[in-house]
């Protein structure tokens, strides 16, 4: 297929708003279901104990660990065009293990140039040879977010580990990229090798298979009950372990909330000013007890602890979610819709209906003073959606394809949080077989957090 032709018929492509809308709703709620780490980066899934099993079992093939990295050129540059920054904080302290594993496909060499494994994090850095290779599209749309695609095992998506990737570097007459595996909760040897393949690589598809070879650099693992509550009482963080790896820090802990989507979260000092830098939380374990959910979690930060820190200075937050409230348009004006656990109130003035359109006139009430920016009450406004009753559910999923957006909200007192919405409905349905749905999920997203007491973890 010709690639300007390809891309000249995309521009020409109306994006229809409502779909837009619809689809950025889809994936909010849909994001928040999921368990796992947060991520900023490419995603998948966690790989699954039989897959671990598989992997373990298929034997060690360990490259010798060269004790003089500083003297290779070719892997200092890797690391220095496309290391991470616990990628290159292990080199530097001559922790990476070098590797020097090729594979043919398509007139295409890649070689894969060394890993590390710091107890958190699995690096592993690459080259790529070719004379096909090339950088011309990198820049373009609709390419491969990193310009390479690869995957672990048979590359089903349950088997997938969570990962991050640098995107491809040119050096010279090669390509370099590294890419960063999380373990996600899973307890892995000391000594393992990873089935890691690529299936493109800089404008060519192909099949670049390979063992690759890890070894874990010893980390210390710290036991403590380190804990804290909010300022009621009602809720308990209690910290239970904290890795120190050679370039990372995980946090393990137990916290209770009210509701499975309550989050906390933290932000780490050590007892010298240095701020932690956060990579992701991984949700271990989810279980109700005494009327509340119990969260097991584990936190990753892209940071080494000094060996001169004694103590880490933790503060708590935590997030609290609301609930979105379904109401019947069949009664009497006006009525109000109550926020289940902040107060807020969504109150139903007017509602006009012509022709399958439908107009709800309402207004947004008991708000914190000053506590929402403009654009945060437009974004409920126009989150307001309609939905047959019979189609309501306790399921999300389920009721996705039956929620009506709006065709149209106008702002009507913006001192007052005054709003219009209007709905297009089929010919020859009735108003009171509707109901509406107040958002107020995307309030509670962005009211202020519980702050906890701060507490210290000891580290000597």
């Amino acid at each position: 297929m010709d690639r300007k032709w390809f891309e000249e018929e995309m521009d020409r492509i109306e994006v229809p708003e409502d779909d837009v809308y619809k689809c950025i709703s889809t994936g909010i709620q849909k994001g928040r279901k999921i368990k796992g780490r947060r991520r900023t980066v490419k995603v998948s899934a966690a790989f699954t104990t039989a897959a671990a099993s598989m992997v373990l079992v298929s034997g060690f093939l360990f490259a010798p660990v060269n004790n003089a990295l500083a003297m290779l050129p070719v892997l200092g540059e890797i690391y220095e065009e496309v290391g991470s920054g616990v990628g290159k904080e292990l080199y530097s302290s001559d922790k990476v293990t070098e590797v020097n594993q090729a594979a043919a496909s398509n007139d295409v060499n890649v070689t894969i140039t060394s890993t590390y494994y710091d107890g958190n994090v699995i690096g592993v850095t690459f080259k790529a040879k070719g004379d096909n290779l090339s950088d011309r599209h990198m820049d373009e749309r609709n390419r491969p977010v990193s310009e390479y695609s690869y995957h672990l095992f048979d590359g089903k998506d349950q088997e997938q580990w969570g990962s991050g990737s640098s995107g491809l570097k040119k050096d010279g007459d090669e390509f370099v990229g590294s890419i960063e595996f999380y373990r996600d909760g899973k307890d892995l040897p000391e000594d393992f090798t990873l089935p890691l393949t690529f299936t493109h690589m800089a404008d060519v598809n192909g099949t670049w298979s390979f063992d690759v070879p890890v070894k874990r650099i010893p980390s210390e693992m710290i036991h403590t009950d380190a804990r804290t509550q909010s300022p009621d009482g009602k809720y308990e963080l209690q910290l239970t372990s904290l890795m120190k790896g050679k370039a990372t820090t995980t946090l393990e802990y137990t916290y209770t909330v009210e509701s499975w989507k309550d989050s906390i979260e933290l932000l780490v000092f050590d007892d010298l000013g240095n701020r932690l830098s956060k990579s992701g939380t991984e949700t271990l374990e989810t279980k109700q007890m005494n009327g509340k959910v119990q969260k097991t979690v584990r936190e990753l930060f892209t940071s080494k602890l000094s060996d001169k820190a004694r103590s880490l200075h933790v503060q708590a937050d935590m997030e609290r979610v609301d609930k979105n409230v379904f109401t019947s348009l069949n009664k009497p004006l006006p009525f109000k819709m109550k926020s289940p656990r902040f107060g807020y109130e969504m109150t139903v003035q007017d509602i006009q209906s012509d022709k399958g359109k439908v107009t709800v006139d309402f207004t947004i009430d008991h708000l914190p003073k000053d506590q929402f920016p403009q654009d945060i009450l437009n974004n409920f406004a126009q989150f307001v959606q309609l939905i047959p009753s019979k189609e309501q559910s306790n399921q999300y999923d389920e009721m996705l394809d039956h929620m009506i957006r709006s065709h149209e909200t106008k702002v009507v007192g913006q001192d007052t949080h005054h709003y219009q919405s209007t709905f297009e409905l089929q010919h020859n349905t009735r108003v009171g077989d509707y109901s509406l749905i107040a958002p107020f999920e995307v309030l509670s997203g962005n009211d202020k957090p519980i702050v906890m007491k701060a507490f210290d973890i000891q580290l000597k």
